[in-house]
């Protein structure tokens, strides 16, 4: 049983355009109703998930909003690098959600997974600049 924190989702999606994206926002059972989001392409550098989990609209929920203790941030950001590489790294990754991931002054833990696999479409090669 996971200790209660700030309920979060971590996921993946191959973009058949851009390749692997990846998602960070509020999870649990509220993911639809709030939309709260950030997205990056994958990998993903610590900087960015930085930015994407602070740039959250509900941010103050793991920052310690009204009293509650302040989750381990730093945790979360782990967590969508470290997921932002796998997907880099593993073209066989076709869907990955994490919800929730459960964000508590102790860390983040996965308490629930969805993972997708299928074999990787051929990308045509980037075409040569200045040619």
């Amino acid at each position: 049983m996971a200790a209660s924190g700030v309920e979060m989702l971590v996921g993946v999606v191959a973009d058949p355009q851009f390749g692997p994206v990846v998602a960070c926002g509020a999870g649990g059972t509220a993911v639809e109703l709030l939309g709260d989001v950030q997205v990056r392409l994958a990998p993903v550098a610590p900087s960015e998930a930085a930015d994407m989990v602070h740039g959250l609209r509900t941010f103050p929920l793991l920052d310690g909003f009204r009293g509650a203790p302040q989750a381990d941030i730093a945790a979360l950001e782990d967590v969508v690098v470290r997921i932002g590489w796998l997907a880099a790294n593993h073209p066989e990754l076709a869907e990955l959600d994490l919800n929730p991931v459960v964000v508590s002054p102790g860390g983040a833990v996965a308490v629930d997974a969805r993972v997708r696999v299928e074999r990787p479409a051929r990308r045509p090669p980037y075409p040569a600049i200045g040619r």
